[in-house]
Protein backbone atom coordinates (compact mmCIF):
# COMPACT_ATOMS: atom_id res chain seq x y z
CA UNK A 1 0.00 0.00 0.00
CA UNK A 2 2.92 2.33 0.79
CA UNK A 3 4.32 1.75 -2.70
CA UNK A 4 0.95 2.71 -4.24
CA UNK A 5 1.12 6.21 -2.78
CA UNK A 6 4.85 6.71 -3.33
CA UNK A 7 6.28 8.69 -6.24
CA UNK A 8 6.97 5.48 -8.18
CA UNK A 9 3.49 4.18 -7.34
CA UNK A 10 1.89 7.36 -8.64
CA UNK A 11 3.94 7.12 -11.85
CA UNK A 12 2.73 3.55 -12.32
CA UNK A 13 -0.88 4.66 -11.77
CA UNK A 14 -0.47 7.46 -14.31
CA UNK A 15 1.08 5.04 -16.81
CA UNK A 16 -1.61 2.36 -16.42
CA UNK A 17 -4.53 4.83 -16.38
CA UNK A 18 -3.06 6.47 -19.49
CA UNK A 19 -2.92 3.07 -21.16
CA UNK A 20 -6.59 2.40 -20.42
CA UNK A 21 -7.52 5.86 -21.73
CA UNK A 22 -5.55 5.14 -24.92
CA UNK A 23 -7.48 1.89 -25.39
CA UNK A 24 -10.72 3.85 -24.95
CA UNK A 25 -9.60 6.27 -27.69
CA UNK A 26 -9.05 3.33 -30.03
CA UNK A 27 -12.62 2.05 -29.59
CA UNK A 28 -14.00 5.60 -29.70
CA UNK A 29 -12.30 6.10 -33.07
CA UNK A 30 -13.74 2.80 -34.36
CA UNK A 31 -17.22 4.08 -33.50
CA UNK A 32 -16.59 7.44 -35.14
CA UNK A 33 -15.26 5.89 -38.35
CA UNK A 34 -18.76 4.51 -38.94
CA UNK A 35 -19.66 8.10 -39.88
CA UNK A 36 -17.77 7.53 -43.14
CA UNK A 37 -19.93 4.52 -44.02
CA UNK A 38 -23.17 6.46 -43.76
CA UNK A 39 -25.92 7.89 -41.55
CA UNK A 40 -27.98 4.69 -41.33
CA UNK A 41 -25.05 2.62 -40.15
CA UNK A 42 -23.96 5.27 -37.63
CA UNK A 43 -27.46 5.71 -36.22
CA UNK A 44 -27.91 1.93 -35.93
CA UNK A 45 -24.64 1.70 -34.02
CA UNK A 46 -25.78 4.39 -31.57
CA UNK A 47 -29.21 2.69 -31.20
CA UNK A 48 -27.39 -0.53 -30.30
CA UNK A 49 -25.33 1.30 -27.68
CA UNK A 50 -28.54 2.80 -26.33
CA UNK A 51 -30.01 -0.71 -26.03
CA UNK A 52 -27.20 -1.69 -23.65
CA UNK A 53 -27.18 1.62 -21.76
CA UNK A 54 -26.77 0.03 -18.28
CA UNK A 55 -23.51 -1.55 -19.44
CA UNK A 56 -22.43 1.71 -21.08
CA UNK A 57 -23.17 3.61 -17.87
CA UNK A 58 -20.94 1.27 -15.86
CA UNK A 59 -18.18 1.74 -18.44
CA UNK A 60 -18.63 5.53 -18.31
CA UNK A 61 -18.31 5.53 -14.52
CA UNK A 62 -15.16 3.43 -14.84
CA UNK A 63 -13.83 5.87 -17.44
CA UNK A 64 -14.46 8.85 -15.15
CA UNK A 65 -12.64 7.08 -12.30
CA UNK A 66 -9.67 6.35 -14.58
CA UNK A 67 -9.56 9.99 -15.76
CA UNK A 68 -9.67 11.26 -12.16
CA UNK A 69 -6.97 8.77 -11.18
CA UNK A 70 -4.80 9.96 -14.07
CA UNK A 71 -5.35 13.68 -13.43
CA UNK A 72 -4.96 13.61 -9.64
CA UNK A 73 -1.77 11.54 -9.74
CA UNK A 74 -0.35 13.66 -12.57
CA UNK A 75 -0.98 16.85 -10.56
CA UNK A 76 0.61 15.36 -7.47
CA UNK A 77 3.67 14.26 -9.47
CA UNK A 78 4.01 17.76 -10.93
CA UNK A 79 4.19 19.25 -7.43
CA UNK A 80 6.60 16.54 -6.30
CA UNK A 81 8.87 17.32 -9.26
CA UNK A 82 8.83 21.02 -8.34
CA UNK A 83 9.98 20.15 -4.83
CA UNK A 84 12.84 18.00 -6.08
CA UNK A 85 14.37 20.26 -8.74
CA UNK A 86 17.80 19.66 -7.29
CA UNK A 87 17.50 15.95 -8.04
CA UNK A 88 16.33 16.09 -11.66
CA UNK A 89 17.23 13.27 -14.01
CA UNK A 90 17.73 13.58 -17.73
CA UNK A 91 15.14 12.11 -20.06
CA UNK A 92 15.79 10.53 -23.48
CA UNK A 93 15.69 13.81 -25.39
CA UNK A 94 18.03 15.60 -22.97
CA UNK A 95 15.32 17.61 -21.22
CA UNK A 96 15.02 17.57 -17.46
CA UNK A 97 12.16 15.71 -15.83
CA UNK A 98 10.72 19.00 -14.51
CA UNK A 99 10.61 20.43 -18.06
CA UNK A 100 8.78 17.35 -19.30
CA UNK A 101 6.43 17.58 -16.33
CA UNK A 102 5.58 21.20 -17.11
CA UNK A 103 4.94 20.36 -20.75
CA UNK A 104 2.70 17.45 -19.82
CA UNK A 105 0.89 19.58 -17.24
CA UNK A 106 0.12 22.33 -19.76
CA UNK A 107 -1.03 19.97 -22.51
CA UNK A 108 -2.97 17.92 -19.96
CA UNK A 109 -4.81 21.02 -18.74
CA UNK A 110 -5.80 21.99 -22.30
CA UNK A 111 -6.90 18.41 -23.02
CA UNK A 112 -9.03 18.38 -19.85
CA UNK A 113 -10.69 21.61 -21.02
CA UNK A 114 -11.30 19.99 -24.42
CA UNK A 115 -12.92 16.95 -22.78
CA UNK A 116 -15.25 19.22 -20.78
CA UNK A 117 -16.28 21.08 -23.95
CA UNK A 118 -16.78 17.80 -25.83
CA UNK A 119 -18.98 16.38 -23.08
CA UNK A 120 -20.91 19.64 -22.69
CA UNK A 121 -22.03 19.59 -26.31
CA UNK A 122 -21.80 16.16 -27.98
CA UNK A 123 -22.30 13.82 -25.05
CA UNK A 124 -24.88 15.98 -23.27
CA UNK A 125 -26.98 16.35 -26.43
CA UNK A 126 -26.93 12.59 -26.98
CA UNK A 127 -28.06 11.99 -23.39
CA UNK A 128 -31.05 14.35 -23.75
CA UNK A 129 -33.38 13.36 -26.62
CA UNK A 130 -35.34 16.59 -26.08
CA UNK A 131 -32.30 18.47 -27.40
CA UNK A 132 -32.44 16.72 -30.79
CA UNK A 133 -36.12 15.86 -31.32
CA UNK A 134 -36.04 16.38 -35.09
CA UNK A 135 -32.49 15.15 -35.62
CA UNK A 136 -30.84 11.77 -35.82
CA UNK A 137 -27.64 11.05 -33.93
CA UNK A 138 -25.78 11.46 -37.22
CA UNK A 139 -27.34 14.90 -37.76
CA UNK A 140 -26.23 16.08 -34.31
CA UNK A 141 -22.59 15.46 -35.22
CA UNK A 142 -23.04 17.55 -38.37
CA UNK A 143 -24.58 20.59 -36.72
CA UNK A 144 -23.01 23.84 -37.90
CA UNK A 145 -23.37 25.41 -34.44
CA UNK A 146 -20.58 26.10 -31.98
CA UNK A 147 -19.51 22.91 -30.22
CA UNK A 148 -20.22 20.63 -33.19
CA UNK A 149 -17.98 19.38 -35.99
CA UNK A 150 -19.50 21.23 -38.94
CA UNK A 151 -18.71 24.53 -37.22
CA UNK A 152 -15.32 25.69 -38.54
CA UNK A 153 -13.93 27.36 -35.38
CA UNK A 154 -15.01 24.32 -33.33
CA UNK A 155 -13.39 22.00 -35.89
CA UNK A 156 -10.12 23.96 -35.65
CA UNK A 157 -10.25 23.81 -31.84
CA UNK A 158 -10.86 20.05 -32.02
CA UNK A 159 -7.93 19.51 -34.40
CA UNK A 160 -5.54 21.54 -32.22
CA UNK A 161 -6.72 19.64 -29.13
CA UNK A 162 -6.29 16.28 -30.87
CA UNK A 163 -2.75 17.21 -31.92
CA UNK A 164 -2.04 18.04 -28.27
CA UNK A 165 -3.52 14.69 -27.26
CA UNK A 166 -1.13 12.98 -29.69
CA UNK A 167 1.83 14.89 -28.26
CA UNK A 168 0.68 14.13 -24.70
CA UNK A 169 0.39 10.44 -25.54
CA UNK A 170 3.83 10.38 -27.15
CA UNK A 171 5.50 11.79 -24.06
CA UNK A 172 3.27 9.60 -21.90
CA UNK A 173 4.31 6.40 -23.66
CA UNK A 174 8.00 7.30 -23.34
CA UNK A 175 7.54 8.03 -19.65
CA UNK A 176 5.48 4.86 -19.12
CA UNK A 177 8.16 2.67 -20.75
CA UNK A 178 10.76 4.21 -18.45
CA UNK A 179 8.56 3.86 -15.35
CA UNK A 180 7.63 0.24 -16.08
CA UNK A 181 11.24 -0.72 -16.87
CA UNK A 182 10.83 -1.52 -20.58
CA UNK A 183 13.08 1.23 -21.91
CA UNK A 184 16.19 -0.79 -22.69
CA UNK A 185 14.66 -4.19 -23.30
CA UNK A 186 14.10 -5.85 -26.68
CA UNK A 187 10.34 -5.59 -26.23
CA UNK A 188 10.65 -1.78 -26.23
CA UNK A 189 10.74 -1.82 -30.07
CA UNK A 190 7.36 -3.53 -30.18
CA UNK A 191 5.97 -1.22 -27.49
CA UNK A 192 7.21 1.87 -29.33
CA UNK A 193 5.38 0.62 -32.45
CA UNK A 194 2.19 0.16 -30.43
CA UNK A 195 2.76 3.61 -28.98
CA UNK A 196 2.99 5.06 -32.50
CA UNK A 197 -0.48 3.63 -33.21
CA UNK A 198 -1.92 5.44 -30.20
CA UNK A 199 -0.14 8.78 -30.39
CA UNK A 200 -0.02 9.18 -34.20
CA UNK A 201 -2.43 6.96 -36.14
CA UNK A 202 -5.46 7.27 -33.83
CA UNK A 203 -5.26 11.09 -33.56
CA UNK A 204 -4.87 11.28 -37.35
CA UNK A 205 -8.03 9.17 -37.66
CA UNK A 206 -10.03 11.66 -35.59
CA UNK A 207 -8.59 14.60 -37.55
CA UNK A 208 -9.47 12.87 -40.84
CA UNK A 209 -13.11 12.58 -39.75
CA UNK A 210 -13.25 16.29 -38.89
CA UNK A 211 -11.71 17.25 -42.24
CA UNK A 212 -14.13 15.01 -44.14
CA UNK A 213 -17.02 16.74 -42.39
CA UNK A 214 -15.61 20.18 -43.17
CA UNK A 215 -15.13 19.45 -46.89
CA UNK A 216 -18.60 17.92 -47.14
CA UNK A 217 -17.62 14.29 -47.75
CA UNK A 218 -19.48 13.34 -44.60
CA UNK A 219 -22.79 15.13 -44.83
Amino acid sequence: MKLLFSSIGKKIQVALSGLFLSIFLFFHLMNNLVLIIGPEEFNNMVYFLESIKPIIRVMEVGLVIIILLHVVNAIQLTFLNKKSKGREYQSLDGKSSSTNSRTMAISGTIILFFIIIHLSYMWWTYQNPSLHIDESYYDVILRSEIGYLNHLPTAIFYIISIILIGSHLRHGFQSALKTLGFLNKGISVVLHSIGFLFWAIIPLGFILIIILIQIGYIR
